[in-house]
């Protein structure tokens, strides 16, 4: 009798181990399968308007935390101005904090012109941001926008 209560017993300890076996492989597995699918990079997009005119090009310099703004951009990408609008696309980018300064290349070489020290072409900025006597130069604190998977489009009017 005895024997028979110790078998009923370790039935029912295997039969509990097996259900928590499955239970921690069913929780280990959705939970590699749930960090999976969280989505960590995107595709920032920029659809700036206000250009005075369709000439040159738009280039987005864009910057991170520990790169030296306006100086040593992060990324730079070129778009095309149509109907003075253009849109800017950066894909493949992890989400996070960035800023970006916009410049109308007038003359599409791929650089902010300066004379006697100031941008001579147009430039926009995140944050809504203006440059002016008074601003201070451009930092990232200043231009500072979170691109994550709620916020992937921004929207910039460059100065007239």
């Amino acid at each position: 009798m005895v024997l028979e209560g110790s078998a009923i017993l370790v039935k029912k300890i295997k039969k509990t181990m097996n259900k928590l076996i499955m239970l921690l492989l069913a929780v280990l597995f959705t939970s590699g399968a749930y960090s999976q699918n969280v989505k960590t990079i995107g595709t920032l997009t920029f659809n700036v308007t206000g250009f005075a005119d369709n000439s040159g090009q738009l280039l987005v310099q864009l910057f991170r935390k520990e790169d030296k703004v306006p100086a040593h951009p992060f990324k730079q990408i070129k778009a095309t101005i149509i109907n003075k609008k253009a849109d800017a696309v950066i894909e493949n980018l992890p989400y996070g904090d960035y800023a970006a300064i916009f410049v109308h290349d007038k003359n599409s070489n791929g650089k902010i012109d300066h004379s006697w020290g100031i941008p001579s072409e147009p430039l926009g900025y995140t944050n809504n941001w203006k440059l002016s006597l008074f601003s201070g130069m451009p930092s990232f604190d200043k231009l500072k926008f979170t691109f994550s998977i709620a916020q992937e489009h921004f929207s910039i009017k460059m100065p007239e």
